[in-house]
């Protein structure tokens, strides 16, 4: 096995100048909470500045057309119109919102997969609970072999007990790419509303909501397009909305999806009014390039680490499954690692090396996963691979 690909070029020169992240850390997991530019940091900065020094008339007067503008550029770049989606602080508690908001009975399924967001996963272990249904998850073995076989696994799974599908769009823990537009077809025709979770997709891929033909769809801004944190969004198919409505019950419940979620009680706003200012950030470095940038880097580096550490890859080594993230198996007795030496691990890499990423348990065995954005080059991969293998 060898590397069929060389890494991209980077976009500009030393855009990690651009970011805040610690010097000599190399960062090669913003999969996780993201990470937030220098002049982005200083518009939310200045936003909080605003309110402090009007909170009355920037949140009670307002606050409710300040969050509605942003709103307008976010629908635009992600395929919403501003009536079908709110701002909600992240993808869980967008899933919160819809599943809190469905009526299950005893008998009704929740159905979902076992690469699903463990929050995700308690979420609607709650929610079934709660209402006398059951959950279940299908599972998606590894290697992945292709979308068509993901799809065909998922539908099958589907039976008459079956009220939602929750899928995800990017998986948190093995990082990839689910078909879902082939998904939401098949569930459409076998009457199943689907509730996709891309908590990691805007800014990854291409996104146009309103095309995938789900029900709902909830993902986070403050990953891949490095909003502040507390910044993601919740988009309800028309039919649906008059049922959903935010976690948080406050003034303005039955007033309409985008009346109740740009008032769910007092709250920072900075953030979601900081949204469009990060939008621009990355459309100047211009969305294509950001997205096929770091898709190359990705395959590109979950070429490298396979073939590094002669592991057996989770997904096609042309990247066919993958966006700005990949999943790799680790190599010999590490793969076997369990519970506090796992923690151990991931810190010894933090702490002595300089490594920030997550270790990932699936399938019985420890994984890890690479992110890549345009801040991140390729030595930082090939310093993280040779670690991998002095420490083993």
């Amino acid at each position: 096995m060898s590397n069929s690909i060389s890494p991209p070029k980077p976009l500009r020169d030393n855009l990690r100048s651009q970011w805040m992240l610690k010097e000599g850390i190399a960062f090669l997991n913003h999969g996780s909470f993201g990470a937030v530019p220098r002049s982005v940091f200083d518009v939310q900065t200045d936003w909080r500045r605003r309110i402090e020094s009007e909170p009355i008339e920037m949140i009670g007067r307002r606050g409710e057309a300040l969050v509605s503008e942003a709103k307008v550029p976010v629908g635009k770049t992600f395929g919403m119109g501003p009536e079908n989606f709110g701002f909600v602080t992240n993808a869980t508690e967008g899933v919160n919102a819809v599943l809190r908001s469905l009526k299950l009975g005893p008998g009704d399924e929740l159905l979902t997969t076992d690469h699903v967001y463990h929050a995700v996963r308690q979420t609607m272990k709650q929610t079934a609970r709660q209402a006398g249904a059951t959950c279940r998850e299908v599972a998606i073995p590894l290697p992945a072999g292709s979308s068509r076989q993901i799809a065909d696994l998922v539908l099958n799974a589907i039976s008459p007990k079956t009220k939602l599908l929750v899928i995800d769009h990017v998986t948190s823990p093995t990082a990839l790419v689910f078909p879902l537009e082939q998904i939401a077809a098949g569930c459409r025709a076998r009457g199943v509303e689907v509730l996709a979770d891309g908590a990691h997709a805007p800014g990854m891929i291409p996104l146009d909501v309103e095309k995938f033909g789900v029900d709902y769809y909830t993902a986070n801004l403050h990953k891949w397009v490095c909003a502040p944190k507390g910044t993601a969004v919740l988009w309800v198919a028309p039919p649906q909305q008059s049922r959903v409505h935010p976690a948080v019950i406050s003034h303005n419940l039955d007033q309409g999806l985008a009346k109740e979620f740009v008032w769910q009680g007092t709250r920072d706003l900075s953030s979601w009014l900081t949204a469009p200012t990060a939008i621009a950030f990355m459309e100047n470095l211009g969305w294509e390039n950001v997205m096929s940038h770091n898709h190359h880097l990705a395959t590109w580096a979950h070429q490298m680490l396979v073939d590094r550490w002669k592991v057996q890859p989770i997904s096609p080594l042309d990247g066919s499954l993958l966006g700005s993230m990949a999943t790799v198996r680790l190599p010999g007795k590490l793969a076997k690692l369990q519970g506090k030496d796992v923690q151990d691990f991931q810190q010894r890499l933090y702490s002595e090396f300089g490594l920030e990423l997550p270790v990932v348990g699936f399938a019985g065995q420890q994984m890890i996963r690479v992110s890549c954005q345009v801040y991140n080059v390729p030595a930082e991969y090939e310093r993280f691979a040779e670690t991998v293998l002095k420490l083993m």
